[in-house]
């Protein structure tokens, strides 16, 4: 012990001369040597070196542990700090009686600090939305927050708090990159169950494009991890090297110890879209590609044994590709990188599907593809924007629910929210016509896209309709003779009819007259007698 000390202070006493006094080592080395202390310690030194370095070896990693070990510590308190636990005091409509809504209920999620004095969080988290409080880290007190801004197609949303003040002081979390494939990384949030913040480290384990349940259309690039993404976590950071790298946002009930989250990529487009005030969405370049592993296709398409790329099948009327692209053509490239015939790209040390190319262009950016045409090589550039039609699509938040009633009877758009009236297997046992006209007609019409397809849902009861068998669940074709593409056209085809009869055709063939004199002195009495507020939400 002694012998450590000697040495220890014999360095300061080092650094004192040589800083201090301004002695150079040279001569510290010549007062040392007069010294029979010191030469017995240099004696000492020689003979114990090998101990010394040993002993010098194992403090010094001893410090840089512990350093390390305050830092993390320092990195996860102040990460805490910038996490919030987010409750949503929420209300949707009643699709299956679309002019009334359940009542409010509650749900809690995750969210954490961005620049500008923001909160990020998914945003299934705060859709439907009646009031929303924010409670910061070791904080009792709830906040009311409003959303600023929504992406339903890529599940996330910023919160601006009501009182502006509020973040000041918490620090802004700070954004890494995409992680690597078997890296280490650790979700924050507020589980479901508790009120305290909690940790879970896991493993990344794959990154892929796959779909975001909350829209159940959209296809983004995720990435899964066995770190548990718990109800509540929703909208937590994941972290890795004290830099958030996702959102976590959504886990699987058939599989354990898995769990998916938003990277970095897709949050940053997010942030870049809504800078300018608004929220445009992921372009599409709205085609329908067809992958080309059949040796026999490309053969019969004249590819080259060193050509590789995906097929053209659709392209969608007034989509990003509309005269651009033309069914047969070959995607050969997409901004510089080749597409195999998985419809794959190879990025870094990752083959990811094509697709994840068109996701990182902004609203009116252009992409180039590289395309091969009967037989020839040709360049474009296609300007990128959202398709509304395929939007349409997907799950519906944030507004109430359109209908008409005209004689006791309801019509409504056919949507997704009309298909699960017939429950989580809505595919098998919705009615196939109403199944057909969602997700297969376009398919072979493409320009069906653009129709709003209307529902006679069911009838309410009253004299004026009593003699209309109970019909319910089917498509309306025409009335009074005008084709109905969408909710508005039904009305305008009522209200503008001045004959004594209305005359509705179902694509059934079903006909059914009504009495267009006793429909109107009955109209008033039916809403009343049935509470509904008015006739119409268009």
């Amino acid at each position: 012990m002694n012998f450590g000390c000697d040495f220890i202070f014999m360095t300061l006493d080092l650094y004192f001369l040589i800083v201090s006094k301004g002695i150079t080592p040279g001569q510290y080395e010549n007062k040392l040597r007069r010294s029979s202390k010191i030469v017995k310690l240099i004696n000492n030194i020689k003979n114990g070196r090998v101990f010394i370095m040993k002993r010098c070896v194992s403090i010094f990693c001893l410090v840089l542990i512990g350093l390390a070990f305050m830092g993390a510590v320092a990195a996860a308190v102040a990460m805490e700090a910038s996490v919030v636990r987010i409750v949503n005091h929420y209300q949707r409509g009643r699709w299956d009686a679309p002019w009334g809504a359940y009542s409010v209920g509650k749900l809690t999620g995750s969210g954490f600090v961005i620049q500008g004095g923001l909160i990020m969080t998914n945003a299934h988290v705060v859709s439907d939305s009646r009031m929303l409080l924010v409670y910061l880290n070791n904080n009792p007190r709830p906040y009311e927050a409003t959303v600023k801004h929504i992406g339903h197609d890529c599940d996330l949303a910023v919160l601006e708090t009501i009182d502006k003040n509020l973040l000041t002081g918490i620090p802004p979390v700070r954004f890494g990159g995409l992680p690597k494939l078997r890296s280490s990384v650790e979700t924050f949030g507020y589980p479901t169950g508790g009120q305290r913040i909690s940790s879970t480290k896991g493993v990344v384990s794959r990154i892929e494009m796959n779909r975001y349940m909350h829209s159940m259309v959209d296809y983004h690039l995720t990435v899964q991890t066995d770190a548990a993404i718990n109800p509540g976590n929703s909208g937590g950071p994941v972290v890795q090297k004290n830099r958030v790298v996702g959102v976590a946002f959504q886990g699987s009930s058939r599989l354990e110890n898995t769990g998916w989250f938003i990277p970095v990529e897709v949050v940053q487009h997010f942030l870049i879209d809504i800078a300018d005030g608004a929220y445009d969405g992921f372009p599409d370049l709205a085609v329908m590609f067809r992958n080309m592993e059949n040796p026999a296709y490309r053969h019969y398409v004249g590819l080259k044994p060193n050509q590789t790329g995906m097929i053209v099948e659709t392209v969608y009327p007034k989509g990003s590709a509309d005269g651009f692209l033309q069914a047969g053509d070959v995607i050969l490239q997409i901004d510089d990188y080749n597409v195999a015939n998985d419809g794959t790209v190879a990025m870094q040390d990752l083959r990811l599907d094509a697709a994840v190319l068109l996701d990182r262009k902004q609203n009116r950016e252009l992409v180039k593809l590289k395309v091969w045409r009967q037989k020839k090589t040709i360049q474009m550039t296609v300007p990128m924007a959202p398709y509304p039609p395929l939007i349409r699509k997907g799950n519906i938040y944030d507004r109430m629910p359109r209908y008409f009633v005209y004689a006791g009877l309801v019509f409504v758009p056919l949507d997704v929210e009309i298909l699960k009236l017939f429950g989580r297997d809505w595919d098998t046992n919705a009615p196939a016509g109403l199944r057909y006209a969602y997700k297969y007609k376009s398919i072979e019409m493409p320009n069906h896209l653009h129709v709003e397809p209307i529902v006679f849902l069911r009838r309410l009861d009253h004299p004026v309709n009593a003699d209309m068998p109970n019909y319910k669940n089917l498509l309306v074709q025409k009335v009074n003779g005008k084709i109905i593409t969408k909710l508005e056209d039904l009305v305008y085809a009522i209200e503008s009819n001045p004959g004594p009869t209305h005359l509705l055709e179902f694509e059934t063939g079903i006909v059914h007259i009504l009495d267009a004199a006793k429909v109107a002195a009955a109209n008033a009495d039916i809403l009343g007698q049935y509470g509904i507020p008015r006739d119409r939400r268009l």
